[in-house]
């Protein structure tokens, strides 16, 4: 956010207000999209792991990994765990976009607010 001495306009408590507002969800926004960038990837993994376990063995256990350790499970349960897994990852998926949804929307507001109110004289743009 940058103001221009184009012309004198006065910040008053609102619009200071306002402008803190606006940093604070527009970094909100970036860490929002980090996180869904994350799970994302998260998911795309869950897919691969799911794929690789269709071409398993249906007698060979397989290792499925718990935090740091790894342990033997059967195909059927390796399935199911990942299946859980993936559907908690989506849900968290989804929380993370109606979030952004919303913080997108605040945005727009305050944004056209403090144009409204500074014009040219600030930039609220990347």
């Amino acid at each position: 956010m940058l103001f221009r001495s184009d012309d004198d306009v006065q910040v008053r408590l609102e619009d200071q207000s306002h402008i803190n507002q606006f940093g604070r969800l527009n970094n909100r926004l970036h860490d929002l999209e980090d996180d869904l960038k994350a799970k994302s990837s998260e998911h795309e993994l869950l897919d691969d792991a799911a794929n690789e376990i269709i071409l398993a063995d249906d007698e060979d256990p397989v290792r499925f990994a718990f935090g740091e350790c790894y342990y033997e499970v059967t195909k059927d349960q390796a399935e199911e765990l990942l299946e859980t897994k993936k559907e908690k990852i989506a849900g968290e998926m989804a929380a993370l976009e109606e979030e952004l949804g919303t913080v997108r929307g605040t945005l727009a507001d305050l944004k056209a607010k403090l144009y409204g109110r500074f014009g040219k004289n600030i930039n609220l743009e990347e």
